[in-house]
């Protein structure tokens, strides 16, 4: 039987998520317009994202990160060192390895895209406290790492061969 605080309880984490969901949907839709402005698909605007926050990594540990093939991700990988936003580098502990880095000077046009945004967020988070941006920053960390892995796993089924095309 549930008691009352069950019920608020459970209604508070309903609300989260909803609006968990939303901003994932919002972010999406919103990587899609800037990837529409500058002609990109929106996965390699997540990649560069990925890049930008994670620093260089090599081709196999970027398609391990984004859940694409090895051959999706040499065509993406492509597709950005066309537009001069990556570079590959030989990699200095493993020279038969390539590492992807990011090119920031060739970023200002990306970059003026995300600004307003980053400028409201920045706003928006000045507002909180100090206790309240840590509560907030050991939430996001944790849902990362759950997102992450539940979408690693999800990928390795699809790539294996499992659920490939079915609900």
């Amino acid at each position: 039987m549930s008691t009352t605080r069950d019920v608020i309880r459970r209604t508070k984490i309903d609300e989260l998520m909803r609006e968990m969901r939303l901003m994932s949907s919002f972010d999406s839709l919103f990587s899609q317009a800037v990837a529409e402005r500058v002609g990109m698909h929106q996965t390699d605007i997540e990649t560069m994202d990925l890049l930008n926050t994670l620093g260089p990594m090599t081709a196999g540990e970027l398609s391990q990160r984004t859940g694409l093939t090895s051959g999706a991700t040499t065509r993406l990988i492509d597709r950005l060192e066309r537009v001069g936003f990556v570079r590959r580098c030989a990699d200095e502990a493993d020279r038969r390895c390539v590492v992807i880095e990011p090119v920031h000077e060739n970023l200002e046009k990306l970059g003026a895209l995300f600004q307003p945004m980053v400028d409201a967020m920045a706003e928006l988070w000045s507002k909180l406290d100090d206790h309240e941006l840590d509560v907030i920053i050991e939430f996001v960390r944790r849902n990362n790492a759950v997102v992450a892995d539940i979408n690693a796993r999800m990928r390795a089924q699809v790539h294996a061969g499992a659920g490939e095309g079915s609900l």
